[in-house]
């Protein structure tokens, strides 16, 4: 039996920290936090900027922003597109130092496309404020059902949470083996704070 965590991002002082979208990604940014495909919609040539409040500078595979989306290396990409078996659009972006020097160019926003609807409400902690009865508005302790969960599931959104993006043991083995940096685990039951 498989068992899941949330993937997050680890911010580590030493690393970057994007606190905001580049102006021409801002009104389509909501169907990335859903989980919906971009395609057309996506601007060409984005460029991400450090914060420059925050005093790290160092780019891990997986960058810590405040924005709910997921930022990848090409390295990250590669074993996702190898391992994840999962439709994940990857949309490439550049990162800029605060200064608007280019620091990085093969970075990824990493746009999952699956969602399982698998959250165990009576064993979890959420709110519940969404005019939609089906979506939660808060996340706070994660337990899942795991039968609901399709046995091929190595990487998907939460139907009800989109941004809560969870991957299996056996796929975090291998991001964990490659070294991969700015990831950290979230478990089941362990506190979170997801809106």
């Amino acid at each position: 039996m498989h068992s899941f965590s949330i993937l997050s991002e680890a911010s580590a002082p030493k690393d970057c920290l994007i606190a905001q979208v580049p102006a021409p990604l801002i009104p389509k940014k909501w169907r990335i936090s859903a989980g919906l495909p971009m395609g057309h919609h996506f601007p060409p040539n984005l460029i991400f900027q450090m914060d420059r409040g925050h005093p790290g500078q160092a780019i891990p595979d997986l960058v810590s922003n405040t924005e709910r989306i997921s930022i990848v290396s090409g390295k990250l990409k590669s074993l996702l597109e190898q391992h994840a078996a999962a439709r994940i659009e990857f949309l490439p972006i550049s990162i800029a130092r605060a200064n608007g020097r280019i620091a990085a160019k093969d970075y990824f926003i990493a746009n999952v496309l699956d969602h399982v609807d698998c959250v165990d409400k009576a064993r979890s902690e959420v709110e519940e404020l969404n005019p939609d009865p089906t979506m939660l508005s808060g996340l706070f302790r994660l337990q899942v059902h795991s039968s609901q969960i399709p046995a091929e599931a190595r990487l998907f959104r939460l139907k009800s949470m989109p941004p809560a993006v969870l991957i299996r043991d056996d796929l975090r083995a291998i991001l964990d083996a490659a070294s991969i940096t700015g990831v950290k685990y979230i478990t089941m039951g362990e506190e979170c704070t997801i809106y």
